[in-house]
């Protein structure tokens, strides 16, 4: 199993893909889960097939951030929240190479997937899982959501069971919310926190962990590492 966690979508960057080309590659099949918007950004359908219409720039985007690994559009599949079934989503994962997590919102994502009962069906097949800020997150058994514009309060969530044994703050910007949430994770775990800049990113290849770019290490088993 290989995991890759982003704050921002930048799979398709130079530096990215120079890490990386050794283990996405062009044969691979992508399947995308588009659960993972905040209700009041898309309140109903039409604004959710809007958002996610296959000729948008949303779309597009994931859509070309593979491009530059040799894999066609025709490679990619979406999963729709309303109009695919639970057999339809998951033949869609169960064909894929890569299953990769848009961002969004962490827990509005989890909800859906377990209403859909798609969580075994994530959890079970060793494959690439990207994901991107929210998509990053889920991939823990237990994630925590820092206090921010779009949560009113520090919350633990529990994601799939993909990763454990460490967290990870995205968008780390060294605000004193990300800070003092990284605290109050460390008091309570006593594992290692790193952080993921907007142009940084992680590999979990069999446990190893490879830092990309600006991603660090913030918290050690010991405490505060830097």
């Amino acid at each position: 199993m290989i995991n890759i966690l982003m704050s921002r979508s930048i799979l398709g960057s130079k530096e990215l893909v120079n890490e990386l080309e050794h283990v996405i590659k062009k044969e691979h099949k992508v399947a995308i889960l588009l659960y993972s918007f905040f209700d009041k950004d898309l309140p109903t359908q039409a604004d959710y097939e809007q958002y996610y219409a296959s000729d948008g720039e949303y779309v597009q985007k994931m859509v070309d951030s593979f491009s530059p690994y040799g894999i066609p559009s025709s490679h990619i599949s979406f999963i729709d929240y309303y109009h695919d079934s639970h057999e339809v989503a998951k033949k869609k994962i169960e064909d894929a190479d890569i299953i990769y997590f848009p961002g969004g919102a962490p827990d509005l994502m989890m909800k859906r997937i377990n209403e859909k009962d798609l969580k075994h069906s994530l959890e079970d097949h060793q494959k690439i899982y990207i994901g991107s800020s929210a998509g990053a997150m889920i991939q823990f058994k237990t994630y925590h959501i820092s206090k921010d514009y779009d949560y009113e309060r520090f919350s633990y969530e529990e994601g799939l069971h993909l990763l454990q044994g460490f967290s990870v703050e995205v968008h780390y910007r060294r605000r004193k919310k990300q800070k003092a949430a990284m605290r109050k994770v460390f008091r309570a775990f006593h594992h290692p926190i790193l952080t993921i800049p907007d142009d940084g990113a992680i590999m979990i290849h069999d446990d190893e962990i490879t830092l990309i770019e600006t991603a660090d290490v913030m918290y050690d088993h010991r405490g505060i590492f830097r």
